[in-house]
């Protein structure tokens, strides 16, 4: 790879783009600057001019509070991200564009696991329809771009993230918020702990940096020429939310009582990914060794963070 430029080097994702790439001993790449507005094609095409790689870590998301309360937002934040990003990318004349898609984008009732096949073919889950279609239409356009430009894009479909820099607010994914909620009862040494739900819903989740390896390994990969629009990175096998929640809390060091409301939106019954045979081999982190080091964030950076309420899952 040459002349790597990294969109949204500040976020979870980006910053671990940049450890990557640190790790790997890849010095060509740079930050596409955080002042300027990549929605707007002019100013994509200038923040790209020059690089043969874009990583889009930037981007917008967030768990089911979010999608609930913002679904318009959710949507239209990402129609407008992905066409100013591919059209710059085009314009800049970039050879290769990875972003990054939820498994949001693959049918309610699916099945397990999942693989890019699956897609178009049922209902979406209603908590993050609006997110997911967009998702969907970006997939499309990234097809679209590749069939009439040539401009080698591809969307990678990750699990769940979490990670160092993760949103530990009420709108972001179930793996931060179970984090908080457990700090926050050991701290004030509550004796229960309520959450969302059964706890029956299974999830698959993936170390943020784990992706970043994959996506390193992918954009230099020979295959990226076959203009396939899409792939899965898959993650942990999955398990229900309940079993994610005694992980937390034995990393957390919480002792109190675990209680489901058996109320609340728990999204897609099963969503797992099955990993695609094209993916180079990466760096998997084991779920206790990812919570530690995720948690160990959170102790030093939990005073700057914005107070969240209502951390379901």
């Amino acid at each position: 790879m040459d002349r790597i430029a990294i969109a949204g080097h500040r976020g979870m994702l980006g910053a671990a783009l940049v450890r990557g790439l640190e790790t790997a001993g890849v010095v060509n790449w740079r930050r596409t600057g955080h002042d300027r507005d990549l929605r707007d094609m002019g100013r994509a095409a200038t923040a790209f001019a020059g690089a043969e790689v874009v990583f889009l870590a930037a981007g917008i998301g967030g768990g089911i509070t979010k999608n609930l309360r913002a679904p318009a937002e959710l949507a239209l934040g990402t129609l407008r991200l992905l066409t100013g990003t591919l059209e710059g990318a085009r314009r800049a004349g970039v050879s290769r564009f990875i972003w990054f898609g939820c498994a949001c984008v693959y049918p309610r009732n699916g099945g397990a696991p999942l693989s890019p096949p699956d897609l178009w073919q049922g209902p979406l889950e209603p908590t993050s329809q609006a997110f997911a279609a967009a998702q969907l239409a970006g997939i499309e356009l990234t097809r679209a771009y590749y069939a009439q430009h040539g401009l080698e894009a591809l969307c990678l479909i990750c699990p769940t993230l979490y990670g160092p820099g993760d949103d530990f607010s009420e709108d972001g994914h179930f793996v931060a918020g179970l984090i908080r909620r457990f700090h926050e009862a050991k701290v004030a040494r509550a004796p229960a702990v309520t959450l969302w739900g059964t706890g029956r819903a299974r999830r698959q989740v993936m170390y943020v940096d784990a992706l970043a390896g994959a996506a390193i390994g992918v954009a230099g990969a020979a295959w990226f020429k076959t203009g396939l629009p899409v792939q899965n990175v898959a993650g942990d096998r999955a398990m229900g939310l309940a079993g994610y929640a005694e992980a937390v809390r034995r990393v957390v060091g919480y002792e109190g009582e675990i209680c489901w409301s058996g109320e609340g939106p728990e999204g897609t019954p099963a969503k797992e990914l099955r990993p695609d045979v094209f993916i180079p081999p990466f760096t998997a982190v084991p779920l206790d060794e990812g919570l530690r080091r995720t948690y160990g964030w959170f102790l030093v950076n939990a005073a700057h963070l914005p107070k969240g309420q209502n951390l379901g899952v």
